[in-house]
Formats: C-alpha cells, structure tokens, sequence
C-alpha cells in the first residue's frame, strides 16, 4: 500500500492525469480495485489516503506484478535481513519507506545496507576501521595500498599502466560485461582478454577471473563458433580384432553334475569383435563334437 501510494504521489508531482502503477502484492491490489475488503484499522487507514490521493486524477491503474518479474525488489526487500548486525556501520537505521499515517523520519546509509567486498576498503580508507583478526588485517592493509576514495565516497583501484579504474559491485557487473563482450564494439573475446580490456577500460571488481570465465562459458555465439578443438580425448589403443570373427575364442567347461541327456560338459565360443557366443552342452567331448560345433 505504502508503495503505491508513493508512486501516485509521485505522478501527482509531476502533473500527470492518467496514471498506471505496480505493486508487488495481491492484497493491496484488490484492497483498492474495490475486489477485498479492508477489515483492520490500520489497513483501512492505508486506504484512505490511497483514495484521496486518487481523486486527483482522470484515470489510474494499479496492476498486480507477479512474483518472477519482481526479482530485483524481492532481493532489496530482502538484503537487510541478509546481512550481518557486525557489518553495518555504527548509527545507520535499515529502513526503507516512511509510514504515511504515522509520524516518523528515517535516515538511511545506503554504504551500510549494500555489503559487498567494496565496504572494507571503503570503512578501512575513510575510518581506519580494521577486522578483529590480526592475519586479515595485515592482508586488508597491503591491498588497500593499491584503492583511494574521492569526495563521493566512490572507490578506485589503481593500475600499472592506466588510469584509476572504477570498482564496481554485484549489481554493475553484468551490464558492463554485456556492453564490452558483445556490445556495440564487442569482438566477443576469451575470458583473458576479457578481463585486460575491462582493466583498460577503466573497470575493477574482485574476482574478475571467475566471472569473465563463467560469463564467456554461457555466451551462446562464444560456444557456437568457437574453435573445433580436434585433439582426441585420450590415447589410442590398437584394436585386437577389426572386423567381425577375425578372431574368436574357444574354452570347455566341465565335468559338470549330470543334465538330462547325460550332458556333463559345455563347450563355448566368442567372437572378439561382437563378442557373439555360442554354447552347447555334450555327455564326451571329443574330436568330432568340436568338429560337429565349429
């Protein structure tokens, strides 16, 4: 409720008379389409001030977005409870909206809600803050020798031969990719020369390797036309018999308790090739039996 309210806010702002808004649940949706009712007090709150802010335009939708076209907000709603309460700076509040019928401020340190392997350079460059562990703090000093910070707050990483390259977070990497692989002026490279244009570039992030390679290994065209790689697999060996009963193989089994028909024997053949065999039981084995057989 408290986010389309914040969107219809948003487009009485700007002036508009017709209005189409998102919300992620199918109560709230219902709840103002007139389909639920609203039987808690708050709940009913809620609605009222959706209504009137509603009567300020022409025309409005509110649509229902499913839960698989709402991942990137799934995953925001549910990073605060994700990460660690020793991560997150001292003072900052995790709270993402304000109430609309209840009064209150909340001051939000967005550095603190997204964690990820920038935040420790970051907290170690600006604060000298250092983790509790005397073997990783020696390791976060020597690497933070090659990052700076300026006014913004942004992190850079220094190169051997270019400029200071731009650290970017989970969220910024897959776009970048995309552009320099396959964009516009994408040659579609391996995974090595992937990773030294995005250096030149001007792009940095930790564990670079791991990502062009996987990145490179799902590329469609990359797998398509890649080289046909005709080493064999492993070595040859040399076949015993090339074509069917080149050679074939003979043994008797026996004596053996009696059969019916006095058969206390077995004589057996096998060819090599397509290991076709054939077996028939006799009382003597003699030289015409196997005459007889073969």
């Amino acid at each position: 409720m408290k986010l389309s309210d914040c969107r219809f806010k948003t487009g009485q702002k700007l002036g508009t008379e017709t209005v189409v808004a998102k919300c992620h649940s199918i109560l709230v949706v219902s709840q103002v389409n007139g389909s639920y009712k609203a039987r808690e007090d708050r709940m009913q709150r809620y609605l009222d001030k959706i209504q009137v802010a509603l009567r300020r335009f022409k025309e409005w939708t509110l649509v229902h977005v499913p839960r698989e076209q709402n991942n990137e907000a799934d995953a925001l709603a549910n990073l605060g409870s994700s990460i660690k309460e020793e991560d997150l700076l001292l003072g900052a509040v995790v709270q993402l909206f304000k109430s609309v019928v209840e009064e209150g401020h909340a001051e939000i340190n967005s550095t603190s809600l997204t964690w990820d392997w920038r935040n420790k350079y970051i907290d170690y460059l600006k604060d000298g803050k250092l983790p509790a562990y005397p073997k990783e703090s020696r390791a976060l000093q020597t690497k933070a020798a090659r990052f700076s910070l300026d006014e913004n707050e942004t992190l850079y990483r220094r190169t051997f031969d270019g400029p200071l390259a731009i650290c970017l977070g989970p969220g910024d990497t897959d776009y970048v990719l995309r552009e320099i692989h396959k964009g516009t002026c994408g040659n579609h490279s391996a995974a090595d020369s992937l990773v030294r244009k995005l250096i030149i570039v001007g792009y940095y992030w930790d564990n670079m390797e791991k990502d062009t390679k996987e990145f490179v290994r799902k590329c469609d065209i990359c797998q398509r036309f890649a080289p046909m790689i005709h080493q064999l697999g492993e070595q040859l060996n040399s076949a015993l018999s090339p074509w069917p009963f080149m050679k074939w193989g003979m043994d008797i089994v026996g004596p053996l308790p009696t059969a019916p028909g006095k058969a206390r024997f077995i004589l057996f053949m096998t060819d090599y090739f397509s290991k076709w065999v054939e077996a028939q039981a006799f009382e003597k084995i003699r030289e015409k039996e196997v005459i007889n057989f073969i």
